[in-house]
């Protein structure tokens, strides 16, 4: 009786998985001596620009940021690069969403804690639950009172990151009242907006959104940042774009 021909129910194809690059895992070296080493499978799609290594970063503990990924999707936090993640979501804040991202993030996590939806004595709650559960820091909405950002530092041992729209009284008082990182969202206007905010206060951390271009990035920083932060594609993106290419509607 001949022998039946052995099954490999999960064997990969590289005709179909487009996202493998290789049979087996790369190493390199690149001119200034960094070694690489890249798994099989691994992605490039969600990684952040290269440029935005001109960013000096923002040292918290001992570590420096020089990219936050602005996403909550679980997919992408696990395969992006981005120095940390900024996990800020549109519904009220609530710790088990905190727990499931951090089992997926392999960089430190700083998460949403309210400020807009959320108001009051539960954003300080939510910000010493996300400390207990190993948050590296929480972000306060921009309607937030300086108020809650004092209440919030004075309750937690990590950074409280207060988000602002303007550079205005608020802003400045929400930086006097100990916020420890300014997150500058502020659209078509966040390089005005930075550039304000950095000629008064020379020593506060700034983060700020910096688009996708080469430009965007290069004037965010030119403006005073000190780190960005980059919204990558969506895992729903990235599949469609996927699924075109199996359907042989792209380019290879």
């Amino acid at each position: 009786m001949s022998a039946k021909p052995t099954m490999h129910m999960f064997s990969s194809s590289e005709s179909i998985a487009i996202e493998q690059h290789s049979a087996t895992p790369s190493v390199s070296r690149t001119s200034t001596g960094t070694a690489t080493v890249e798994g099989r499978l691994t992605s490039p799609v969600a990684r952040v620009p290269e440029s935005t290594a001109q960013a000096g970063g923002i040292t918290i503990k001992g570590h420096t940021i020089r990219t936050f990924a602005y996403t909550t999707d679980a997919a992408v936090i696990r395969n992006t690069n981005a120095d940390a993640i900024l996990a800020v979501y549109p519904f009220t804040g609530e710790p088990v969403i905190t727990q499931a991202l951090l089992i997926v993030a392999q960089q430190p996590l700083f998460v949403g804690v309210g400020g807009g939806t959320t108001t009051g004595t539960r954003v300080v709650e939510l910000a010493m639950v996300a400390e207990m559960q190993g948050a590296a820091g929480v972000v306060i909405n921009s309607p937030a009172p300086a108020e809650t950002i004092e209440a919030a530092m004075n309750s937690v041992d990590i950074p409280v990151i207060a988000t602002v729209t303007a550079d205005d009284e608020v802003t400045e008082e929400k930086i006097l009242a100990g916020a420890a990182i300014i997150n500058v969202a502020a659209g078509a206007n966040t390089t005005a907006v930075v550039t304000n905010i950095r000629a008064h206060h020379p020593e506060i951390p700034i983060l700020a959104s910096c688009g996708s271009t080469e430009d965007n990035i290069f004037n965010t920083l030119q403006a005073g940042a000190d780190a960005l932060t980059w919204t990558p594609p969506s895992a729903q993106q990235l599949q469609s774009q996927m699924m075109a290419r199996y359907r042989g509607e792209m380019a290879e």
